[in-house]
């Protein structure tokens, strides 16, 4: 009976803790573009600063609106109006399409230049794909994505943009390819119809450029 009482009593003490003290996260794994929302002890007042650019904050009343922008390792740092300092800690790694196209594999391009350019065996060429920017490199919504291709030295571009749900095979919205042939002369912005004809959970994504004066442009990140 002794030992019964004993452990009633540790149980209810174990309830009384976890009533009367909220166990909050404080260690974040996130992709790039995730969110995150922390709610902040009662203070009159916050001061927040954080160690890296990898994360981005917002704060409402005690709601803490914390977005991994980009790889890296990141600790966040709010001070309550009381002197108290609460650290929290972030690690940012890939996002699933920035795996698919940036690092398991390196796209191709075919007919841009009337030959398959093999990305991984074109010295000088630089290879982009970013999230929430249009064709022109302005921030947009996160709906829209831009991939580029450019020879550093020589200035000859593609680059395209589209907007929609990158996640499925279907149609995307406000398909646009910018091409140049060397560094300083006029970009040339043609309208085309961008779709996504295959993918998979990595993020790996084929896609078809279809254009009304000139033959289709296929960006492949994968040999499915």
């Amino acid at each position: 009976m002794r030992y019964i009482l004993i452990s009633l009593a540790a149980i209810f003490l174990l309830c009384g803790c976890a009533e009367g003290e909220e166990m909050q996260q404080t260690e974040f794994n996130m992709r790039v573009d995730e969110t995150v929302s922390i709610q902040l002890p009662q203070s009159g007042s916050y001061t927040i600063t954080t160690d890296k650019s990898v994360i981005t904050y917002e704060l409402s009343g005690r709601q803490l609106t914390v977005t991994a922008i980009k790889e890296g390792k990141a600790t966040l740092t709010a001070i309550l109006d009381s002197g108290e300092s609460l650290a929290y800690s972030f690690t940012i790694t890939a996002n699933a399409y920035q795996l698919g196209f940036n690092i398991d594999s390196t796209p191709r391009v075919e007919s841009w230049i009337g030959t398959s350019v093999k990305t991984e065996e074109t010295p000088g060429l630089q290879v982009s794909c970013e999230p929430g920017i249009d064709i022109t490199g302005s921030a947009t919504d996160q709906m829209t994505r831009s991939y580029g291709f450019i020879y550093i030295e020589t200035g000859k571009l593609f680059r395209f943009s589209a907007q929609g749900d990158f996640s499925q095979k279907g149609k995307l919205s406000n398909g646009i390819a910018a091409m140049c042939e060397r560094a300083n002369e006029r970009v040339q912005y043609e309208s085309c119809t961008v779709t996504i004809e295959k993918i998979n959970d990595e993020g790996k994504i084929w896609f078809t450029l279809q254009f009304a004066d000139r033959s289709d442009i296929r960006v492949v990140t994968e040999s499915f």
